[in-house]
């Protein structure tokens, strides 16, 4: 009897160690570093027409959860939160999409309009880079990822380019809302 009532104990114990673990490691979640590359943020206007180009690119740090997410979750993002109007687009060839996207900055707003079918002009380009990127299971709460990225918005009337590096720790689906939230509080200073 003196062995099941330690053994319940121990189990007991072992069981309330991982949403304790999770949480700890869940606490603390979102922007951890920011570094603007190229140009100045304030340049960006909020409720700016994008147009977000996908796959982003990566470097040998990195790997792709499914080629285009990145793309696809940061112009989510950017409507959700009223950032931008965001419209995306994915290359037709992965490995020709740098090609694309030097052809896509040659175009005008209303080129890009008209022969991609986007609802309104765009006035940026918006390309990305992840640049590392590892994961960890977060018991009972999912799975912590800490991820860099870095995103260039290429002004198409101006022809030049804002860009920034970020790194966001935090559950796997909040780290792209994390630096959405950032770039609109350093954009609109809120």
């Amino acid at each position: 009897m003196r062995y099941k009532w330690i053994a319940l104990v121990v189990l007991v114990l072992f069981a309330g160690c991982g949403p304790i673990i999770g949480a700890g490691m869940v606490s603390g979640g979102g922007v951890k570093e920011w570094k603007t590359v190229h140009g100045q943020l304030q340049d960006l206007k909020p409720g700016s027409s994008v147009l977000v180009v996908g796959p982003f690119a990566k470097t040998a740090r990195a790997f792709y959860i499914c080629r285009g997410e990145e793309a696809a979750n940061f112009t989510t993002a950017f409507n959700t939160v009223g950032l931008f109007q965001a419209d995306f687009y994915l290359a037709d060839r992965f490995d020709e999409s740098q090609r694309w996207l030097d052809r896509l900055k040659q175009m005008t707003a209303q080129q890009l309009q008209s022969e991609l079918g986007l609802e309104a002009a765009p006035e940026y380009l918006v390309s990305g880079t992840i640049l590392h990127r590892s994961t960890i299971a977060a018991p009972t709460k999912g799975i912590m990822m800490d991820v860099g990225y870095r995103l260039e918005f290429y002004d198409l009337r101006q022809h030049k380019e804002t860009s920034f590096e970020v790194r966001a720790k935090d559950l796997f689906q909040d780290c792209i809302d994390d630096v959405v939230s950032e770039l609109d509080s350093r954009i609109t200073g809120g």
